[in-house]
């Protein structure tokens, strides 16, 4: 994996909030609003109503469903989190994903910050695969905050990044953003890599093949890949530190990130017919994670 150039400082001007008015979606709201405090944004909160044929026979018709999220965004918009910041609000309707994608080009969104948790029902609009498909889809970098994730303590500072990476050609579009941030935030970077096990549940070696390593050889090796990816010309203000940890992809990268404030990952496009999302180690990262995370697609701008 080739290391990338120095990044230029990341900006964000403008944010899209996307709510279903449920607990999950106050979380994440409060990561919005804490960014951008800290980068002068605007924020756009957008609802999206589902099209008509999907409206359950239990549920209050369209013109009623619009009304009322149109009272819940009004008092979004009145309510202390939006007094201090530059805010947009829009009642859309349609798929998730498609409506945030038009979105994203309309209002030139540097950021989208969804959650991972909700309501069942109709209101589970920003729920698993939907918000996996908007995060591995969107034309900019996506902020997940999961069930877990806690409060920023310090207003939108972060003190410690994790960005993880699996070395594959998708994981370098992440790593720009890892260091731009450590740079502005003067944040702790930590490079992980997790490992499988050496010699477990690994097929036997095809002729021609280099002969398998060990856990040492293993773990020098990627630590030299590691300090590989960072640019010498980069102006952190802490000496990155690598890691190689042994496991499970996903538990492992929430258990060695619990206590920072952001992950960062690189993510790939689901293929193409693709119906189960889910199975990632991104989606799982970004539902257990204790923080929020960054995902950068390939369609990401910089």
């Amino acid at each position: 994996m080739p290391t990338v150039t120095a990044p230029t400082r990341v900006r964000v001007r403008n944010i899209l909030f996307a709510t279903d008015f449920s607990p999950s979606a106050d979380s994440a709201l409060s990561y919005t609003v804490n960014l951008a405090r800290r980068y002068d944004a605007e924020v756009l909160a957008v609802n999206v109503l589902p099209h008509a044929p999907f409206v359950e026979a239990a549920q209050p018709d369209q013109e009623q469903t619009r009304l009322l999220a149109e009272q819940r965004m009004t008092d979004l918009a009145s309510s202390e989190s939006f007094q201090a910041i530059r805010h947009k609000e829009l009642i859309d309707q349609g798929e998730v994903p498609e409506v945030l994608s038009k979105l994203v080009r309309e209002y030139s969104i540097d950021l989208i910050v969804i959650s991972t948790g909700g309501r069942k029902g109709l209101a589970k609009l920003l729920l698993g695969s939907v918000a996996e498909e908007v995060f591995r889809n969107a034309e900019c970098p996506v902020l997940t905050v999961g069930p877990h994730a806690a409060r920023w303590e310090t207003d939108g500072h972060l003190r410690h990044i994790v960005y993880a990476t699996d070395f594959g050609p998708e994981s370098v579009h992440g790593l720009p953003y890892a260091i731009s941030l450590a740079e502005e935030n003067q944040a702790r970077l930590t490079l992980l890599h997790v490992a499988p096990e050496p010699g477990v549940a690994l097929p036997e070696p095809q002729p021609g093949t280099l002969p398998m390593l060990d856990r040492q050889e293993v773990e020098a090796s990627t630590q030299r890949q590691l300090h590989a990816l960072i640019p010498e010309e980069n102006t952190l203000w802490h000496q990155p530190e690598f890691k190689v940890e042994f496991g499970p992809p996903a538990e492992t990268i929430v258990k060695m990130a619990e206590t920072a404030d952001m992950i960062v990952l690189g993510v790939k496009r689901p293929a193409p017919l693709t119906k189960h999302l889910g199975a990632g180690v991104a989606y799982r990262v970004a539902c257990d994670a204790r923080c929020p995370v960054l995902s950068v697609g390939p369609r990401y701008r910089f």
